[in-house]
């Protein structure tokens, strides 16, 4: 009977062998390789849900699990927002505002309310229509703008990365506005586009890349008050982007996307002051613009918001390319008090990568209203420029006619901009 048993032993120990093996098998199976996701890089990254641990698989195929595995394909997105306003302008109101005592200038305070919604975007863009001046030269409103170098410090602090400069009143002080203003701007490490102090400089093209997305960014004004004619020509022909030359536009606008730029942004100074419809001459202007290649236009000069629109246009191939428009973004600051002169919008332009199909998209279009309040503090005018919408409710702090002001504004821009969303 002994043999018997220890060959029983022998089984039964084969058996427990053979049952671990069984057992270590299924673990491998709940646990497969795990591919890591990439990093994560914009909104519309989407990572699979990983396989549920305890999942039970049949016992054929426990063995060959690993080598069946294939790794997961991703789409590749990318996103970057854009956003810009209109014209920054700087009276003598709101320099003397701005004196600080015992020496210098802060603008800081104005921004301070709209600086969470500017320093979100990857790229945020403003209209400086101004020259930057100096202590010794002394500093000026209309018609002849020069401001201290401090507004361009308040500025980056609100999170602006581009200032455009191509405006009627960018050669206000001549060659030394424009090479000044280029040097502080250079200073405190704001890009820019639209005058040059040299043609070397003129000849170089701003190109942001923000989440493997390269923007290009053009910018050209209808005039420069007559100053011109005491600009000598071969420094002018260089110094100001002037868009009397189409065929110019279209270079740039095709040696830019040589260099790489897959958006094209083109900001354009133009329209009628004051007046709320864009002119002929702008929609003739734009319907030129999208042909030639620009995807999105940005408006500037009439200091009142105009409509915004988005255009359809068909590409050599048959192709058709949709572009956005907006006429005018109003006045983002200044001391013009007037109805609709007080008001400005922040447009956000959300623009999306495929990597995977190499197209780009604008996905997403949105615009926060802003107004310009002007107040009193120990007999002292301040401006602070106010995210309209959580003012209009009224929470105590903006009484009588300001607080009527506000939610007129509200309306005046949510009326006119309302194939739109307003930004929540």
């Amino acid at each position: 009977m002994q043999p018997y048993k220890l060959k029983g032993k022998i089984i039964f120990v084969t058996l427990l062998v053979f049952t671990f093996f069984l057992c270590s098998c299924g673990f491998i199976s709940r646990n497969p390789i795990q591919h890591e996701p990439k990093e994560k890089s914009g909104p519309n990254w989407e990572v699979p849900d990983r396989p549920d641990h305890n999942i039970q698989r049949p016992q054929e195929a426990v063995d060959d699990i690993i080598p069946k595995q294939k790794p997961t394909t991703l789409s590749k997105k990318t996103a970057l927002l854009v956003s810009a306003v209109g014209d920054i302008m700087i009276h003598m109101p709101q320099i003397r505002a701005a004196e600080v005592q015992g020496g210098g200038y802060d603008f800081k305070s104005v921004f301070e309310e709209v600086k969470p919604y500017i320093e979100k975007a990857d790229i945020a863009i403003a209209n400086f229509e101004t020259t930057v001046g100096t202590p010794e030269r002394g500093y000026s409103g209309y018609p002849r703008f020069s401001a201290p170098h401090e507004i361009l410090e308040a500025l980056r602090f609100a999170g602006f990365d581009v200032l455009t400069t191509a405006n009627n009143h960018c050669l206000d002080w001549l060659e030394f506005g424009v090479e000044n203003t280029l040097n502080k701007l250079d200073e405190y490490g704001i890009l820019h586009t639209g005058t040059a102090r040299t043609l070397e400089e003129s000849q170089r093209l701003l190109i942001i890349e923000r989440n493997d997305i390269k923007v290009g960014i053009l910018a050209y004004t209808y005039g420069t008050n007559g100053m011109e004619a005491l600009i000598p020509p071969d420094k002018l022909s260089y110094m100001v982007n002037y868009f009397n030359d189409f065929d110019k536009i279209r270079r740039d606008i095709e040696r830019i996307k040589m260099e790489g730029a897959e958006v094209v942004i083109v900001c354009m100074h133009w329209g009628n002051e004051y007046e709320r419809m864009p002119s002929e001459e702008q929609k003739d202007l734009a319907q030129q613009l999208a042909n030639a290649g620009a995807d999105i236009i940005f408006g500037s000069h009439p200091h009142v918001i105009q409509p915004v629109e988005i255009k359809e246009v068909i590409l050599e191939g048959g192709v058709s390319k949709k572009v956005f428009i907006a006429y005018s973004l109003g006045n983002f600051i200044s001391n013009q008090r007037q109805r609709y002169t007080d008001s400005g919008v922040i447009i956000n332009v959300e623009i999306v990568k495929d990597h995977d199909e190499n197209t780009i998209t604008i996905s997403n279009i949105s615009y926060i209203p802003t107004w310009v309040y002007k107040y009193y503090h120990n007999g002292k005018a301040q401006y602070r420029v106010l995210p309209v919408e959580k003012y209009i409710n009224g929470d105590g702090e903006l009484q009588g006619v300001d607080e009527q002001r506000i939610r007129d504004v509200w309306h005046e821009i949510t009326g006119l901009l309302n194939n739109i969303e307003v930004e929540q």
